[in-house]
């Protein structure tokens, strides 16, 4: 319980000043006149007590904390012009948490003759800066600002994430869980979408991802909405959560060429556009299978809510769906997560039906991968990486390999080590023999995000 010390100290005078004042009569008075009087200021003096101790009963510590701050500038030599000048009470007044993260990659191979793809080089492939401040008790503000290497010693500039994210159950002041997004986020589609390069488990996404969402997956504008539907188990080792994400986005999503449907559309000379939003959602249900273990399997959707989301520059229609499911088990042996697992496996399903334009297959086109990662020691990941997928533009079905080591100097450094084996089987472009090896270095400084619960770095 607070108090309010500077009340209570004036309080307790109140009997000697009484006295003070009376003092001159005090030769007139009987000595029963001046007991009754006294005896009427103790009176007075414990009323006061009470009912200040009523009030600071129902005010909450900060609104007590205030009104003390608040008497004491009452009583200070200049106290008002300080509260004049008092600053803002929200945090946004202050400075955001800001970190930088920089990855840069040396690789070496034969892609570039196989996928086209650069190779035989050092780049600093993205400097990203992540900034974060809460706005007000219920809502944080989130700024991502990307710079990714074009080559040619050229930079493209983007906001890879900017977002409010407010607690519904604050704002309203109920009993929630909910939360919400609203600006520009990566939508959880799957596992890895929500990822930022950084924060991968490999050198690169897997195949699958590649291939059908695009090189670091897709960002979308609008608004998410992530809640707890059921939850069991509060014990340790046996909770259960089943939780659901439904975020609506522009169906700019699939547009431009940072994407593999935008970008293939880009490539056959017939660029998409968008012109209504797309829904995507995730079901997920998280179980504890003891103190040290636990899996998550979940679903998820894409689709357009209106026939002319995505338009072709011929005009043409695309229809899209998309499907995925994924399911990732950890299990950690000890404290310093030592022979720790973590297996991870998804599946995606994409159709692009654009009625014959050409640009697309209108048929199903499938990937799937699965990754297996050890702890080996307390700095040192082992892991290896299989995946298979079709492509969305043509009827080539790539399969690759890729067996990769991570080192943790310290949390702020790492260096990681992976070699990826990749077979094609296409009727006009058949090889079996594309490789390479790359050696990437991530550094941050300052304030980071949290990883995700499940990424053992």
């Amino acid at each position: 319980m607070h108090s309010i010390p500077c009340v209570r100290r004036s309080v307790v005078p109140l009997g000697l000043l009484a006295a003070l004042t009376i003092s001159p009569h005090l030769s007139a008075q009987t000595n029963e006149e001046l007991q009754k009087q006294l005896a009427a200021e103790r009176a007075a003096r414990e009323e006061l007590e009470r009912r200040i101790a009523e009030l600071e009963k129902r005010m909450t510590p900060s609104e007590t904390d205030e009104m003390e701050r608040q008497l004491q500038l009452l009583v200070e030599p200049g106290g008002l012009d300080q509260a004049a000048t008092r600053p803002p009470s929200s945090p946004a007044f202050y400075n955001p948490a800001i970190g930088v993260i920089m990855d840069g990659v040396a690789d070496a191979g034969n892609f570039d003759n196989k996928l086209g793809e650069r190779s035989d080089r050092f780049s600093l492939r993205e400097t990203e800066i992540d900034m974060r401040l809460p706005l007000s008790p219920f809502a944080t503000g989130v700024g991502i600002f990307t710079w990714d290497n074009e080559g040619d010693n050229e930079f493209s500039t983007s906001i890879e994430e900017g977002y409010a994210d407010i607690a519904l159950g604050k704002m309203f002041d109920k009993d929630w869980d909910t939360t919400a997004k609203v600006g520009r986020f990566r939508p959880l589609f799957g596992r890895n979408n929500q990822l930022h390069r950084h924060d991968w488990l490999q050198v690169y996404q897997p195949l699958a991802v590649q291939n059908l969402l695009g090189d670091e997956g897709v960002v979308g504008e609008g608004f998410m909405f992530n809640t707890p539907l059921f939850h069991s188990g509060d014990e340790p080792g046996i909770g259960r959560t089943t939780t659901l994400n439904v975020a609506l986005v522009n169906g700019d999503l699939f547009t431009g060429t940072d994407n593999a449907p935008g970008g293939d559309a880009d490539a056959a000379g017939d660029p998409m556009h968008s012109q209504a939003p797309m829904a995507v959602s995730r079901l997920s249900e998280f179980m504890e299978l003891g103190t040290q273990s636990d899996v998550e399997l979940g679903v998820s959707n894409i689709t357009s809510l209106d026939h002319d989301t995505l338009v072709l520059d011929s005009g043409q229609e695309v229809d899209a769906s998309y499907w995925d499911a994924d399911v990732t088990w950890r299990r950690r042996d000890n404290e310093s997560g030592v022979g720790s697992w973590l297996v991870q496996a998804e599946m995606i399903s994409a159709r692009l039906d654009d009625n014959g334009a050409g640009v697309f297959l209108d048929d199903r086109r499938d990937g799937w991968w699965t990754t297996v990662q050890r702890q080996i020691s307390p700095t040192v990941y082992l892991g290896v990486m299989y995946g298979e997928s079709d492509t969305l533009d043509s009827t080539a079905r790539q399969t690759g390999v890729s067996p990769y080591i991570s080192w943790y100097a310290d949390e702020f450094f790492r260096i990681r080590t992976q070699y990826d084996h990749l077979e094609q089987d296409d009727s006009t472009n058949d090889f079996s023999d594309a490789h390479r090896i790359s050696m990437q270095f991530t550094w941050n400084f300052g304030v980071h995000a949290p990883h995700p619960y499940w990424v053992n770095k």
